[in-house]
C-alpha cells in the first residue's frame, strides 16, 4: 500500500515528536502492510510553515535511518498545504510543496469554517499547470459536513479525495464515517485511502483495517486502486 498523508517526519510539525517515534510509527506502517508513505507535514495553517528544501533534507535523513535499521519503507517528500489566498501566487513562486513525480500531486487542506468560491478557481488552475489537486480528509471538515454538495463541486473542478482510514473505521465520529462510506461508493474512482498518521497510539499510520472495510463496500480492485498511486519517476530519497 501506499500512503499519501502521513506526518511521519521527526520534529517538523504536529506528528513525530522525535526519531524515535518516527522509527515506531515506521515500523508500524510496515506491519501494516504500507512501502512507501508520502511524509506530509502542514504548510500554510497559521502555525506551521515548512518547506520543500527542509522537508527533502528531512526525508534523506530519515531514508537513510530506515536504510540503517533495517526497516523497507520508502518515505517521500510532500506537504498537506492549507488553502490561503496567496495559494496562487506561492505556486508560481514555487513556494508550494507538491510530491509525486514531476510535482503532479497536490494535497490540499481546505478551512473548516468557510470554502471560498476561489479554491474551484485554484484547483482548475493547478489542473492547468499539469497539477493534481487531492482534498485532504473532506469528510472530517466541519463545512464539508454541513454542506457535502459542495463534494460535487470540487471534484467537477478537477479534484480528487483522500478519506481518513480512521474515518471508516470510526475514530473521528458517526457523521465523518457516513460522509466516508458516502464518498467512497459514489466517487470511488476519484478516491484514495490515507492514514492522516500523526503518532503510535489513537492515530497510527495504518490503513489495513479500512482497506478492508472498502474493499466490503466497493469490491477489491477499486479499494486497493484506493491506495495506490502513480509516483513513477519521483526521486527515493
Amino acid at each position: 500500500m501506499i500512503d499519501i498523508h502521513c506526518h511521519i517526519l521527526p520534529g517538523i510539525d504536529d506528528g513525530a515528536d522525535d526519531l524515535k517515534t518516527a522509527l515506531k510509527m515506521a515500523r508500524i506502517a510496515v506491519k501494516d502492510g504500507v512501502k512507501i508513505v508520502v511524509a506530509t507535514p502542514h504548510c500554510y495553517d497559521g502555525v506551521y510553515n515548512c518547506q520543500y528544501d527542509d522537508i527533502g533534507v528531512l526525508c534523506k535523513e530519515f531514508n537513510d535511518t530506515l536504510h540503517e535499521q533495517g526497516i523497507e519503507l520508502t518515505v517521500l517528500p510532500g506537504a498537506e498545504v492549507r488553502l490561503t489566498p496567496e495559494l496562487i501566487k506561492l505556486f508560481e513562486r514555487g513556494d508550494v510543496v507538491t510530491f509525486g513525480g514531476q510535482d503532479r500531486y497536490l494535497l490540499l487542506e481546505l478551512p473548516e469554517i468557510f470554502i471560498p468560491e476561489a479554491v474551484f478557481r485554484i484547483i482548475k488552475y493547478l489542473q492547468s499547470n499539469n497539477v493534481k489537486c487531492i482534498i485532504a480528509h473532506p469528510e472530517r471538515n466541519t463545512f464539508v459536513l454541513n454542506q457535502n454538495k459542495i463534494i460535487d463541486g470540487l471534484i467537477f473542478a478537477g479534484a480528487k479525495l483522500q478519506v481518513t482510514g480512521g474515518s471508516l473505521t470510526g475514530m473521528f465520529g458517526k457523521e465523518a464515517k457516513l460522509l466516508a462510506q458516502q464518498i467512497l461508493k459514489t466517487q470511488q474512482s476519484r478516491c484514495y485511502l490515507a492514514s492522516d498518521g500523526h503518532c503510535t497510539s489513537k492515530r497510527k499510520p495504518i490503513l489495513k483495517k479500512a482497506l478492508k472495510l472498502a474493499s466490503r463496500m466497493v469490491g477489491v480492485e477499486a479499494a486497493t486502486d484506493m491506495v495506490s498511486i502513480d509516483l513513477r519517476g519521483t526521486e527515493r530519497l
